[in-house]
């Protein structure tokens, strides 16, 4: 028993060594290797101080505990780390669901059947969640003030609303495509327009502005910036 305590550190040591004649010093991974095999070959340095300092009054059972113990101490640590991050940190994730009952949104009722979409919040170690909606969808239209819409896009940073209209519909006097990317923004009186695309020609200020114009309000102003560009829905695919 006296002679394997004596032996059992030097062994230790030489098993580690043939690990450190394996990294590729000219590359980065190699050198993380390198970093961890130095890292590993000291800290089984150690264990083998602990196990020499500790021989002489511990029994060789409790010696080898002890020093194994000690080696795996970092992994310990590292796992108790996780595991308190995996339960006690919040978290955040997302779902999309069909509605059970009516969902609201921005003012819009959105029928049982309703396909939403939440951010979900919360502990796993308390089970406390908090929902929140990003966006909900019906195959049947629904009012949101004088618009009739089927989808609905909240954003938590800004109070405007991206919403998918229910066929062409006028906004602020600009014809507006049904679809998908027509911006609104909540005022007092209703709705305010901030972008759409055309679904027919406008006359403004002297120029007709051709459908399928991507149109945008300057600002809080009654002034308009215009652009060609394509609505997404409508743009070519990149794939042949």
């Amino acid at each position: 028993m006296k002679r394997a305590a004596q032996t059992l550190p030097l062994a230790l040591l030489l098993g580690l060594f043939p690990l450190s004649s394996h990294a590729d010093v000219g590359s980065l991974g190699g050198l993380a290797v390198a970093a961890f095999e130095i890292a590993t070959v000291f800290w089984l340095c150690l264990t083998i101080v602990v196990f020499l300092l500790l021989r002489k009054r511990l029994s060789l059972l409790k010696l080898i505990s002890a020093a194994l113990l000690f080696l795996i101490s970092p992994l310990l640590m590292l796992a108790w780390a996780l595991f308190k991050e995996y339960m006690f940190d919040d978290y955040s994730s997302e779902a999309t669901e069909t509605a059970a009952k009516p969902v609201l949104a921005a003012g819009a009722t959105f029928p049982a059947g309703s396909v939403a979409h939440y951010e979900v919040k919360g502990s796993r170690i308390s089970g406390h969640r908090q929902r929140t909606l990003l966006d909900v969808r019906s195959n049947q239209p629904v009012q949101l003030g004088k618009l009739r819409i089927n989808a609905i896009k909240l954003d938590e940073y800004s109070t405007e609303l991206q919403i998918s209209l229910s066929g062409d519909q006028i906004l602020d006097g600009w014809p507006c495509a049904g679809g998908e990317y027509t911006i609104v923004d909540p005022t007092s009186t209703g709705f305010q327009l901030r972008s759409c695309w055309l679904s027919s020609p406008r006359e403004w200020q002297g120029q007709t502005v051709a459908a399928g114009t991507y149109v945008a309000r300057n600002g809080e102003s009654n002034e308009w910036l215009f652009d060609a560009m394509p609505k997404p829905s409508d743009a070519p695919s990149d794939s042949p």
